[in-house]
């Protein structure tokens, strides 16, 4: 077990190499590709290749200290100090995060019962849950980092120590037919299979509500006709693993007993179902404001949009559901005086705000936006917990509601839900729960500008300094919502613009359908925003 108490401050071995480590550093080893990476693929973040993975060459202990720092930065707020799942994030979470010390995972091409190879515990690392609030890290990591947190995460369970991996399953990929489909529609209610699935496959099985986990937790049952809910891969081979080795801890048991045909029908069968196809999207990238020498406003429909180059994020569920919205389009112009974004989500509702009820849930987004000096991956990653950010480290929300633009008339004397109070003592007094709603908040805008550090620190900035316009629009199933701010800055709660190097922006999304509101939404990781200026050589288009 890791003595956290003893660990060095916070990325100080990414700066300069440790004698006789053996491991090799750069100070930028955990940049972006456009902003110092080493020329050693080993050391490139997002350079995996899994058909093809190559251990680092150091010492265990040099793996663990590495592996401990990046932890502490990008994973306790899930899985918690000591790898018990139980981070501070985890009463927004659902399912909760991997307890990593019974050394028990879902995700192994092992048999049942047996320990996972490291290759699988990199897989799962690279490539996330989809479904679940777990982000993909495979461009956030280096494979030297990725070892790394191997090894740290193996450290938590003394099951490493003392037991040996299982043998891998090998895979002999047999091509679908009809006649291979038709057996695993047989297998598939002969296995009693629907039980959980349902015959429809939409995870509405009569078992589904009952089912409990290894650490008495409640379990989801994911729709497996949707290609992107599939935790541990969608494609042929991935799903015979998954049915083969099943999923550790977990009522989906492994069905290795079947013949390697029968699984292969059941393989096909499952995919011959897919009502939808995969969702390609980003999942941490670069984005680009570019640059109009036009008046900007919040109007989605502005021919201003027209042309600029636009790209699609993935979004995350924190709480499981049917049917998530799963990806975002997000485009960004300026002017030099002003930043516009432009979001764009398929919601089948319009689910809008209702004076003088309590009682509905309404669409909603949010563009987060980091604080300070910070830059991402690079440095011993000094950017704040995606999540709202962390202590110390602040964040900036611009959050719109569904439905304000035509309803909300506040009054011009309306006190404001910050009118007299410290900003300061409001976020570094202590976690607080919801002071939004403790202060009652008093909007003039359809965007509300907020500040948090972390979870139950959210706090409106007073209105004087409430910076930010939005507008949206629902049409065909589609939202599409315009965010609007002054490149000057009001106050130091706002992020500054006009900065050197990328800013680092996050978004959220509420599905009033799914009763979202607070911590229950779906959200992306942080990206990198860089501001085009009008001497720069960068085209939308």
């Amino acid at each position: 077990m890791i003595e956290f108490g003893k660990e060095a401050a916070p990325g100080s071995e990414y700066l300069q190499e440790t004698p006789d480590s053996g491991m090799k550093h750069d100070p930028h080893d955990m940049g972006h590709m456009d902003h110092g990476m080493p020329s050693d693929p080993f050391l490139k973040r997002g350079e995996h290749d899994m058909s093809n993975l190559q251990k680092p060459a150091t010492t265990a202990q040099a793996l663990l200290n590495r592996g401990r720092n990046i932890y502490l930065h990008m994973c306790v707020f899930c899985h918690g100090r000591d790898g018990n799942g139980g981070g501070t994030a985890t009463d927004y979470l659902y399912p909760w995060p991997r307890d990593f010390r019974k050394g028990i995972f879902k995700f192994r091409s092992t048999p049942t019962g047996t320990l996972p190879k490291d290759e699988d515990l990199y897989r799962t690392i690279i490539r996330g849950v989809p479904g679940t609030s777990m982000p993909a890290w495979g461009q956030a990591l280096s494979p030297q980092d990725t070892w790394a947190l191997v090894n740290l995460i193996k450290s938590f369970s003394d099951r490493f120590r003392n037991e040996a991996p299982g043998e891998s399953l090998k895979i002999t990929p047999v091509p679908s037919s009809e006649a291979l489909i038709a057996k695993g529609k047989k297998l598939y209610v002969e296995h009693k299979c629907t039980d959980c699935h349902g015959v429809s496959g939409r995870g509405d099985g009569r078992l589904a509500e009952l089912l409990m986990d290894a650490w008495k937790h409640a379990v989801f049952v994911h729709d497996i006709t949707n290609p992107n809910y599939f935790k541990a891969g969608h494609e042929p081979k991935d799903i015979f693993r998954t049915i083969s080795t099943g999923l550790g801890g977990t009522p989906m048991s492994s069905y290795i007993h079947l013949p390697e045909e029968d699984r292969w029908a059941l393989v096909h069968f499952i995919r011959s179902n897919f009502r939808t196809g995969f969702q390609q999207a980003e999942f941490e990238t670069d984005l680009h404001s570019y640059y109009v020498p036009y008046e900007l406003d919040t109007n989605p429909d502005s021919p201003v949009w027209k042309d600029i180059r636009s790209t699609n994020l993935i979004l995350r569920p924190l709480s499981a559901r049917r049917d998530a919205i799963g990806v975002i389009n997000v485009t960004s112009v300026n002017n030099g005086e002003d930043l516009a974004i432009r979001l764009k989500w398929k919601d089948p509702t319009h689910d809008g705000f209702v004076e003088g009820r309590i009682d509905v849930y309404t669409d909603g987004v949010a563009v987060q936006l980091a604080l300070g000096d910070v830059t991402l991956h690079t440095h011993g990653h000094n950017e704040p917990f995606f999540g709202m950010g962390n202590r110390g480290k602040p964040v900036n929300i611009w959050h719109w509601k569904a439905g304000l633009e035509e309803t909300l008339e506040a009054s011009e004397d309306s006190e404001y839900s910050t009118g007299g109070v410290d900003m300061d003592a409001l976020i570094f007094g202590g976690v607080m729960n919801n002071p939004v709603t403790k202060l009652g908040t008093t909007q003039l805008n359809a965007v509300e500008e907020l500040n948090a550090e972390g979870f139950g620190t959210i706090t409106p900035q007073p209105r004087e300094y409430q910076n930010v316009e939005g507008s949206g629009v629902w049409k065909d199933g589609e939202w599409t919502v315009v965010f609007m701010r002054s490149v000057a800055v009001f106050g130091k709660w706002d992020a500054v613009i006009d900065k050197k190097g990328p800013l680092l922006v996050a978004f959220a999304v509420w599905d009033g359908a799914k009763e979202d509101r607070n911590g229950r939404k779906v959200i992306s990781v942080w990206q990198r925003l860089d501001i085009i200026h009008p001497t720069s050589t960068a085209k939308g288009g």
